[in-house]
């Protein structure tokens, strides 16, 4: 009598469990029905196959039920907000731009909330105005910054004439160093050789951890219990063992940094966190430690490269497949720059074409297609909606750069609607490829002069096709945080002066 009463307790609160677990919040956003435990994954998952993307199948979601859309994977709760219109307008909200506090966004950082990518409150506000004033301080937006991007071009134009020479070049990861240098130097004070083979393993699972995880944080964050059931399987191990590659890296950068004080004035960020940390030690509410700084250098590395990096890998693999661009680009370059020097920053206003042209690429290849996951902090009213606090929020980029009520045929590739009628560059409001409003993205300066100065010097030096040796381009990427360029390879050849 005593196991029956056991089993008819046990049965009756898994069966209210399973039904209280299946109740949507009052006036919460449309969406597909929620199963037990697992929410509407299991549909999430049959259209993610079906699509292939993560964003093809939250984008097939929104055409069902609305541009502001309501799902739960797991335990997790997440809002989908589409269109230009709300896009823009909410994300200028402080109560959803929060970050969310999933497990994966905690285990990054070894449990805890640190860095600037994942954090809100004060570790974000302290962190984020001590990296902005310090990037400024070592180059970032000023005449130094450009400085230093000419000379790794410099080096990079140099390096791609020796590869060329006796190979093809593997474009979708040829970038990587080249790039990570312009930033790092800002950083840690110092630059990277090309054939540095610790940092191209390190930049391996750079490449890796994007593609095994999705903008939400993966299956670990959505069912966290998980891990203690398949480590394996549920990805938990493997993402340990990145981390730990990183963690390590940086460590030993901070480590050097930490036996070679400066004997003046700070170097670089690492050197002045450095000193923060030695000035504010005991203060109450002090972001300034050692694990803080080696989680925000983490996320430099990773968001201050990753998209530059993928972005030209596109572009690239764009004019291998339609050359007649590329053609395109370099009669403007030779008319403006001529043959005798580099394009540099300069030349900018006077190349409306290729300015287009970058746009356009970033507009038609979107790379981070939902952004970087935000939070309600509160309960926040959306139209006729109610979004909980603490739901993951996710922008709908994707929806915002192919919106038809501002976008003309979306789904063409056409430069030109970014030229007024006078052929001249016109910045379009209506894309937001660096985000908006308080969380925009802080490298955004360095990014754009990044991509024009690389993109410029590649095309002004080198004609290129595709190898016969490989499997052609295909246009397809990756998924994953960000979608990534899928390996290809280009004969490269110097053109003459």
């Amino acid at each position: 009598m005593l196991y029956l009463t056991i089993f008819i307790l046990l049965f009756t609160f898994v069966c209210l469990y399973c039904f209280y677990d299946c109740v949507k919040p009052k006036n919460y956003p449309p969406g597909p029905a929620w199963l037990p435990l697992i929410g509407c994954f299991l549909i999430f998952v049959r259209l993610r196959s079906k699509y292939e993307y993560t964003y093809l199948a939250l984008q097939q979601l929104a055409h069902t039920y609305g541009p502001v859309l309501g799902l739960k994977f797991g335990n997790q709760k997440i809002v989908v907000i589409s269109t230009y219109d709300l896009v823009k307008k909410n994300l200028l909200r402080d109560e959803l731009n929060g970050r969310p506090d999933g497990f994966f966004f905690r285990a990054r950082a070894m449990g805890k909330r640190k860095g600037i990518l994942f954090t809100d409150g004060t570790t974000w506000s302290q962190s984020r105005r001590f990296t902005m004033r310090h990037l400024r301080t070592f180059g970032m937006g000023q005449s130094a910054m450009k400085m230093q991007i000419t000379i790794e071009i410099q080096e990079f134009i140099n390096h791609l004439q020796k590869i060329s020479e006796h190979d093809v070049v593997p474009m979708h990861r040829v970038f990587d160093v080249a790039v990570l240098n312009s930033l790092w130097l800002m950083i840690a004070g110092h630059r990277f050789d090309y054939e540095d083979e610790k940092l191209q393993q390190v930049l391996k699972v750079v490449h890796d951890i994007f593609r095994s995880m999705n903008t939400m944080g993966g299956l670990l964050s959505q069912m966290p219990f998980l891990r203690f059931i398949i480590p394996e399987l549920s990805g938990y191990n493997e993402l340990i063992r990145i981390h730990k590659v990183f963690w390590s890296f940086i460590g030993d950068e901070i480590k050097i940094h930490e036996n070679n004080p400066p004997e003046n004035e700070p170097r670089d960020l690492i050197d002045a966190f450095l000193l923060e940390i030695s000035n504010k030690n005991g203060d109450k509410d002090n972001v300034f430690d050692r694990e803080n700084l080696l989680i925000l250098c983490l996320d430099l590395f990773l968001a201050g490269s990753k998209t530059t990096i993928d972005t030209l890998g596109s572009i690239f693999l764009f004019l291998s497949l339609h050359p007649e661009w590329l053609g395109v680009i370099q009669a403007e370059l030779d008319s403006v720059v001529g043959r005798s020097r580099a394009p540099t920053e300069e030349d900018l206003p006077l190349l409306p074409i290729t300015e287009a042209f970058l746009a356009e690429i970033q507009r038609y290849f979107i790379l981070a297609p939902l952004g970087v996951p935000h939070c309600a902090s509160e309960d926040v009213i959306l139209n006729e909606y109610r979004i909980p606090k603490g739901t993951l929020v996710l922008f709908n980029l994707y929806s915002v750069e192919n919106d038809e009520a501002y976008w003309d045929e979306p789904n063409l590739f056409r430069p030109r609607r970014f030229l007024d009628e006078r052929g001249q560059f016109r910045r379009n409001n209506f894309s937001l490829p660096f985000g908006l409003g308080k969380r925009r993205c802080l490298g955004e300066q360095l990014a754009r002069s990044a991509l024009f100065l690389f993109f410029t010097n590649i095309v002004h030096y080198f004609d290129m096709k595709i190898s016969t040796d490989h499997d052609k381009p295909d246009l397809k990427c990756y998924d994953g945080f960000t979608l990534s360029p899928k390996p290809y390879y280009l004969k490269l050849t110097k053109r003459s002066e």
